[in-house]
């Protein structure tokens, strides 16, 4: 009895098709799922710049630190001898007006019989004279102290130009979803969303504007302390009107002492001439 040979080869299709067709749903399905798949953008929430805008778009690079000017802070320390303090603090005012530089500090101390007089300010000139302005308050005195610091800022500017940027893209996109709001509960959303982003962008430009002003405006913080009114002496001349003074104030300085000293004299005098007349009195007595 021979064998029909068809079912054998059904039995060996039917695992191969199988296979296939499992083969197939798998590359349907993963093809599917990669096509449906795409990752959700980052809120404009705290004004990251990496963060993608309302619409989903990306935001604008940042641009490079070498692309754009150098901003550059520079702060100044001077402490000059003077002989007359207020005078001095006067003219370094009008040197700062001259350059269209303003005063943000000023206080004058005249001297007491305990102490010199003084005068401090705080200057604020165009960040292109500010060599200049050292150079002409020299003139003012003796320089006992300066310093000059600078401090590069580029850096900021740029990320805040940026988070500017990336924020004013943000209102205007959701005044534009105001705008076209369908329902109170969108319109609401987008209400709330602007208000927090307003805020921020004040914020930022508030920022801007101040680092704005240190760049252009260097501060200069000025201390005049006054000159002791007797110079170091200087040669034989020097030398002798040191010494000249120097007896005065001695002879002085004993005059005083010996007017303060009188009293005591006399009342020690007294005292002593009581004791003594006392002591006699009772000798003559006793003898």
């Amino acid at each position: 009895m021979t064998s029909n040979p068809l079912p054998r080869r059904r039995r060996r299709i039917m695992p191969l098709l199988v296979a296939v067709i499992l083969l197939a749903l798998a590359a349907g399905c993963s093809g599917q799922s990669d096509d449906s798949f795409s990752p959700a953008p980052f809120p404009v929430g705290d004004g990251e710049i990496r963060e993608e805008s309302m619409a989903g778009g990306p935001l604008a690079p940042r641009q490079a630190p070498d692309a754009v000017e150098r901003q550059v802070i520079r702060h100044a320390s001077m402490t000059i001898l003077v002989p007359d303090p207020a005078t001095a603090s006067r003219q370094a005012a009008e040197a700062a007006e001259r350059v269209d530089g303003r005063i943000d500090h000023r206080t004058e101390r005249p001297p007491t019989g305990q102490s010199q007089g003084s005068a401090s300010l705080t200057l604020r000139v165009p960040a292109d004279t500010l060599d200049t302005m050292i150079e002409e308050l020299r003139a003012l005195g003796t320089v006992s102290e300066l310093t000059i610091s600078s401090s590069d800022v580029t850096i900021q500017v740029v990320d805040l130009d940026a988070r500017i940027d990336a924020l004013a893209t943000s209102v205007s996109r959701l005044q534009e979803i105001m705008a076209t709001a369908s329902s109170a509960e969108d319109l609401i959303a987008a209400e709330t969303a602007l208000a927090e982003r307003q805020a921020q962008l004040d914020g930022l430009r508030s920022q801007r504007e101040h680092l704005a002003d240190q760049v252009e405006l260097s501060t200069l913080d000025l201390y005049l302390a006054q000159r002791p009114a007797t110079d170091p002496a200087s040669g034989f001349a020097g030398g002798l009107r040191e010494g000249w003074e120097t007896l005065l104030e001695a002879l002085r300085s004993a005059i005083i002492g010996i007017g303060l000293a009188l009293p005591w004299v006399v009342f020690l005098a007294a005292g002593a001439g009581i004791i003594y007349g006392g002591v006699r009195l009772l000798s003559r007595r006793s003898g």
